[in-house]
């Protein structure tokens, strides 16, 4: 879902990038803003999976009932409540991003960095030890219900699962978004609004050249897909059809590589 979020973001970012780069530093004060705004985000992304778990785990417990109707209610709400959630603090997270993109970060502002770094350190640490043990205890109403064998109870044990698994992804995730905040400015020397490499690579092909990156991303792997089902399904070649694919990536990298070297027009 962190994903997700970011994939929101981003799509933002792209749109509203400049394309010059600002070279100033941040300033504390943008720097303790963007902070603010991650905590937010932490909120609204940990928040929103926990709705969205919520209403599931709620519809598989009344889904064998006469209320099974009220289950499916009460899964649209949660399903609603968090890709609301996800939308509107992810994008508002991302005109907070916009203005620092290839700001530089002062060794002043990453000493501040490591002091929050290290002053949260053992919430991080008490939320993803929780998460993870909420994780593994979520095991046990689906253990208990498969040595029990309690027909009445197989909807609610599975819901029992969702309902703690949720919560275990609540806090992991809340705890690890607001550490990674921290980290982004401690640990380098420009701040980017896209922290992924990838996604960076991504929406710079986007700028540089629209037509391959259309090419590379909506074009090149159905034809490779279709290549595949040509060489087994019609010419028979099971054994080595599978090759396409490792070659079809190496080929991919290469050609992506080659396209962000080419000047931009």
């Amino acid at each position: 879902m962190i994903n997700e979020i970011d994939s929101i973001e981003d799509l933002l970012i792209t749109v509203t990038t400049p394309t010059t780069e600002t070279k100033n530093d941040l300033t504390l004060a943008e720097t303790e803003t963007f902070w603010r705004s991650t905590k937010r985000l932490a909120s609204a992304i940990a928040s929103g999976i926990l709705s969205m778990t919520l209403g599931v785990g709620a519809m598989i417990a009344l889904i064998t009932t006469k209320f099974s109707w009220l289950g499916i209610l009460l899964m649209l709400i949660g399903v609603i409540v968090g890709i609301s959630s996800f939308i509107i603090v992810g994008m508002a997270h991302a005109r907070v991003k916009v203005p620092l993109d290839k700001r530089t970060i002062t060794p002043e502002i990453q000493a501040t960095a490591r002091a929050h770094q290290q002053d949260n350190t053992s919430s991080f640490t008490i939320t993803l030890v929780a998460g993870v043990a909420l994780c593994i205890i979520s095991l046990f109403p689906l253990i208990l219900q498969a040595v029990w064998q309690v027909t009445d109870f197989n909807s609610l044990s599975v819901a029992a699962f969702v309902w703690i698994v949720g919560s275990g992804i609540f806090a992991i995730i809340y705890g690890s978004v607001i550490y990674t905040g921290y980290t982004r400015i401690a640990q380098t020397d420009i701040f980017y609004a896209i922290a992924d490499t990838d996604e960076r690579a991504l929406n710079e092909l986007k700028q540089r050249n629209p037509k391959a990156h259309l090419f590379l991303y909506q074009v090149y792997w159905p034809l490779i897909i279709i290549a595949y089902f040509i060489s087994s399904f019609i010419f028979g070649l099971w054994s080595v059809s599978w090759l396409i694919f490792p070659i079809a990536g190496i080929l991919f990298s290469t050609i992506r590589h080659y396209v962000l070297l080419v000047p931009k027009n």
